[in-house]
C-alpha cells in the first residue's frame, strides 16, 4: 500500500508540475500577443501619420513575436504599398515587389481576411497582372460576410478595363457603385470605360461625380478635360485642365499638359 501511495503522489506531483508549466505558458503566451498588438497598433497609428520609416520598425517587432499574424502581414505590406507611387509619377518597384512577398506570406496563414485578398489584387495591377488580380478580389467575394464588395468590383473592373474588355469593366464598376455610391475610383474608371466606348456624355458625368466625391482627384479632372476636348466644349476642357495644373503643378501629367493649353488658351 505505501508503494501505491509513492506511486500516486509521484503521479499528481508529475500533473502538477504539468498545470503550472500550462498556465505560466499561457500567461506568457498572452503578454506576448499584448506586446505584439501594443506595436501592431502602433505600426498602425505611424502608417495613418505616413511615418513609414517608424510603422515597419514597429509591426517588425510585432512580427517576431508573432511571425504567422497575417493581419500583420498585410499591415507591413501596406507600408510597402504606400510607398510605390513616387512623387513626380512612376513607381517604385522594390516596394511593390516587397509589397507582394508580404501579402504572399500572409496568404499562407490561417483565418486571413479578405481585405489581404483585395489589396493584394491592387499590387497585382501594378505589377500589371489583371487575370490574377481578378481571381484574389473574386475570392474574396466569396468569403462569407465580406463587408466592402465595392473595393473587390472595383479592382475586378480595372483589371478587365486594362484587358480591355470594356463591357465587363463597365458592369464591374456599376456593381461596385451598387454597394458604395460615394466611392471616386469607381465612378472615375467608370468613366475611363464610357469614354473608350464612346459614349462620352455618360464619360462626362462619371467623371464628374468623381470630382463631386474628390474634389482633387486629377486624373478624374484630366479625363474629363479629355472627353469635353472630343465634344467640343473647349472652354469647359480647358478649365479642367487648368485645374490639373493648380492641383498636380510639378507632375508628369502637369508638364505634359502646359503646351496643350496653350492651344486652348483665347
Amino acid at each position: 500500500m505505501e508503494v501505491i501511495r509513492r506511486r500516486v503522489g509521484i503521479v499528481w506531483l508529475i500533473w502538477l508540475v504539468i498545470v503550472v508549466q500550462m498556465v505560466g505558458g499561457c500567461a506568457s503566451s498572452g503578454r506576448v500577443r499584448t506586446q505584439a498588438e501594443d506595436h501592431y497598433r502602433l505600426a498602425q497609428s505611424f502608417l495613418s501619420q505616413a511615418s513609414y520609416s517608424l510603422a515597419e520598425q514597429e509591426i517588425r517587432k510585432a512580427l517576431a513575436l508573432q511571425p504567422d499574424d497575417a493581419r500583420y502581414l498585410e499591415c507591413l505590406a501596406w507600408i510597402h504599398q504606400a510607398q510605390v507611387y513616387q512623387p513626380h509619377g512612376g513607381l517604385n518597384h522594390t516596394r511593390l515587389r516587397l509589397a507582394e512577398e508580404a501579402y504572399r506570406t500572409a496568404l499562407r496563414q490561417a483565418d486571413i481576411p479578405p481585405s489581404v485578398l483585395v489589396n493584394y489584387s491592387t499590387v497585382l495591377l501594378l505589377r500589371g497582372r489583371p487575370d490574377e488580380a481578378i481571381a484574389m478580389a473574386q475570392r474574396a467575394l466569396q468569403v462569407p460576410g465580406y463587408d466592402q464588395p465595392a473595393r473587390a468590383y472595383t479592382n475586378i473592373g480595372i483589371a478587365y478595363l486594362d484587358k480591355a474588355a470594356l463591357a465587363q469593366a463597365a458592369d464591374s464598376f456599376r456593381k461596385a457603385l451598387d454597394y458604395q455610391v460615394n466611392l471616386p475610383e469607381a465612378h472615375h474608371n467608370l468613366g475611363l470605360t464610357y469614354a473608350g466606348l464612346g459614349r462620352r456624355v455618360e464619360a462626362i458625368r462619371a467623371f464628374r461625380e468623381a470630382i463631386r466625391f474628390r474634389p482633387s482627384y486629377v486624373e478624374a479632372y484630366l479625363g474629363l478635360g479629355h472627353v469635353l476636348l472630343e465634344e467640343g466644349r473647349k472652354d469647359e476642357a480647358r478649365l479642367a485642365f487648368e485645374r490639373v495644373l493648380a492641383l498636380a503643378p510639378g507632375s508628369d501629367i502637369a508638364t505634359g499638359l502646359q503646351e496643350h493649353l496653350k492651344s486652348l488658351t483665347p
